[in-house]
């Protein structure tokens, strides 16, 4: 059964320069060593290595901590379905057709604004419900181009 620990627990009464940074991955913490396995900034999860042993650590913020007190958990917020210009410009290319399915980071469409081509990409895994635009089109700001469906 794995034990949640609070990132903050682990470092009570280390101060910053009890902290070394060996390489990317490992630090030394006073005299102990920890190797950064897996870093996970949506789910707020860290799996380190420390005496041959993995652990799976949560960091969290002080709101965090007092929400949980409190017994209200925060959830991720949602994959945006809308695909918005996010300045006024021309669409150059929609690279998507309706029912297409998308993988996260997928061209979508680029858009020329400033006289520069913004490639506007998938936020999550999904499929093309609906294209709002065309090619040589105008749009505004926040203006939905495409839109996507889990």
């Amino acid at each position: 059964m794995e034990k949640e620990f609070l990132l903050s627990d682990l470092l009570v009464n280390t101060n910053k320069n009890d902290v070394v940074k060996i390489t990317d991955t490992i630090f030394k913490i006073n005299d102990d060593v920890i190797e950064v396995l897996d870093v996970n900034f949506d789910t707020k999860t860290l799996k380190i290595r420390h005496n041959h042993n993995t652990h799976n650590l949560i960091y969290k913020s002080d709101l965090d901590v007092v929400l949980d007190k409190m017994g209200i958990k925060r959830t991720f917020e949602a994959i945006n379905t809308d695909v918005k210009a996010p300045m006024p410009g021309k669409v150059i290319d929609v690279m998507v057709n309706v029912g297409d399915e998308v993988k996260k980071g997928d061209a979508i469409l680029i858009l020329e604004a400033m006289k520069m081509e913004n490639v506007l990409k998938a936020e999550g895994d999904c499929i093309v419900k609906n294209i709002l635009v065309e090619n040589h089109q105008s749009v505004e700001k926040n203006q939905v181009l495409v839109e996507l469906e889990d």
